[in-house]
């Protein structure tokens, strides 16, 4: 074993796949599979090979080559969208897969390569905070840059272990902070042949044992609530006539749950504006049930936007984060037309502000986030503060049996242990299920059942430490260290 490393970290070319390979065993770490302990060694590996490059370029080089295979294995279940509901060629479908995990990487993973530039001296410790903290703002570029793709974050693997017991305090990416700066600590002391460190560091993985938390809060106040899971087929919603079968299919499950006080019908599930003519008759059709909290399309100040709406409400919540290539085209003018899978529809649509009020329905005040939305925290900290649940609506049905949904619901249990908030999630195709604000999945359908799920979900005005002081944490850590490398010129 140890020529055939000595072998690898003598020749590039083995370096580069390699270091792919490794990337790409980092998507065991997430849902469904969740073998935990993938991310930290995987981190560990692309950490040593960085440290030890010869130059920049050859750590530029050894980045991108990890990176591609982190985002082309981890997101590679995009190409159920590409290739067979958006009708392309398989091998086009490929390569816009990779070309994907390419622009991922330069832009999230290869300006790593940056830490080259640093005087290097004995400190593990330290240089572990400096490798940690340049991670940290890469993983945070993540909210912003490419219009945001806050994907596959290392501090979500934590759900179900001692370690997610950090999350309501320093958040998914706070616990990235924990996971790279112990990565780090790794692959020094192996670098530097610290056997002792070495030890230290490898009893720190013990935080990935299984956890359960059994700790059980009294509510007070709560709703009955059924979410509907129509099972729609993508293919059919938008072809000539299909209206009357889908409208069918949601008021007999919403028949079924009368009794209920809240109704939850799935991301647009209807293929016509809230405006048409047909949505009075359908809502007359339901006017003597419970309410209905649904995805529709608004049509206002000549722009089309995803919204979430309480039937015979004017309240209105419009999706804020898009997802790119489904809800608009990146480069339109360029890309706009050249395949079927940039003309996917509704994929020109507007995105809603930044300050929209709050749902309100009885004496409760939710928070809706529509799809993508769910996977960014840092863009509703004012309204997560000041809410009482979470209802997330989606439509995973355009990446059908892949593993995409389920890292998707990883990411809805964080969000509700990160912001001490119950979620009520409303699918299409699945997996539609109601989370407590610990992120353990109370109930659940199955991907692919045409169903409603009953349950209550219950109200938790007090926000959490995350929410309140801890998401400025790991970036002002983050930055102090980085600013103190650069005030001493690297020389440390």
């Amino acid at each position: 074993m140890a020529s055939l490393l000595k072998q690898i970290h003598k020749t590039p070319l083995i370096q580069y796949i390699f270091l792919g390979f490794i990337g790409a065993l980092s998507t065991l770490a997430f849902s469904p599979f969740d073998i935990k302990l993938v991310i930290p060694l995987t981190l560990t590996a692309l950490i040593y090979y960085v440290v030890n490059s010869t130059s920049f370029v050859h750590a530029m080089k050894l980045t991108l080559s990890w990176g591609m295979g982190y985002w082309i294995s981890g997101t590679g279940w995009l190409i159920v969208s590409i290739y067979y509901y958006g009708n392309t060629h398989i091998i086009i479908s490929i390569s816009i897969i990779i070309l994907m995990g390419i622009l991922l990487s330069a832009v999230f993973i290869a300006p790593f390569a940056a830490i080259k530039f640093i005087r290097f001296k004995p400190n593990i410790f330290i240089h572990s905070l400096i490798i940690s903290s340049c991670l940290m703002l890469l993983e945070l570029a993540r909210f912003l840059l490419l219009g945001g793709f806050p994907w596959l974050l290392p501090g979500l693997v934590f759900l179900d272990t001692y370690g997610e017991n950090l999350i309501p305090n320093i958040g998914v990416y706070g616990a990235s902070y924990i996971i790279y700066f112990f990565s780090s600590f790794l692959a020094l002391s192996i670098v530097k042949n610290k056997r002792s460190l070495l030890f230290t560091g490898l009893i720190f993985l013990a935080i990935f044992l299984p956890y359960q938390n059994n700790h059980h809060e009294t509510y007070e106040e709560s709703l009955n609530l059924s979410i509907i899971q129509p099972s729609l087929d993508p293919f059919d919603k938008y072809k000539p006539g299909s209206e009357a079968g889908i409208e069918d299919i949601l008021i007999d499950l919403t028949n079924q749950n009368l009794a209920k006080d809240l109704i939850i019908w799935p991301e647009s599930p209807l293929p016509y504006l809230i405006s048409n003519p047909r949505m009075e008759k359908l809502l007359a059709r339901i006017e003597e049930g419970p309410a209905v909290l649904s995805g529709s399309w608004i049509y206002k100040n000549n722009s089309l936007y995803n919204s979430m709406t309480i039937f015979g409400t004017d309240q209105n919540y419009l999706k804020r984060h898009l997802v790119p290539f489904g809800e608009y085209v990146p480069f339109e003018k360029i890309l706009r037309g050249l395949i079927d899978f940039f003309n996917m529809p509704m994929s020109s649509l507007s995105n809603g502000s930044s300050n929209q009020d709050l749902l309100e329905f009885k004496d409760f005040k939710i928070l809706g986030m529509i799809c993508f939305d769910i996977a960014f925290p840092l863009s509703y900290i004012k309204e997560i503060r000041e809410s009482d649940f979470i209802v997330n609506i989606s439509n995973d049905t355009w990446f059908g049996s892949s593993y995409g949904p389920y890292q998707h619901l990883q990411i809805v249990r964080a969000r509700a242990l990160e912001s001490n908030k119950w979620i009520a999630r409303g699918t299409s195709d699945g997996i539609s299920t109601i989370v407590d604000n610990k992120g353990t999945i109370v109930d659940y359908l199955k991907k692919g059942n045409s169903n409603f799920l009953n349950g209550k979900i219950y109200k938790t005005s007090s926000s959490s430490f995350f929410y309140s002081y801890g998401y400025l944490l790991a970036p002002i850590i983050s930055l102090i260290v980085l600013i103190s490398v650069l005030v001493l010129r690297f020389r440390i």
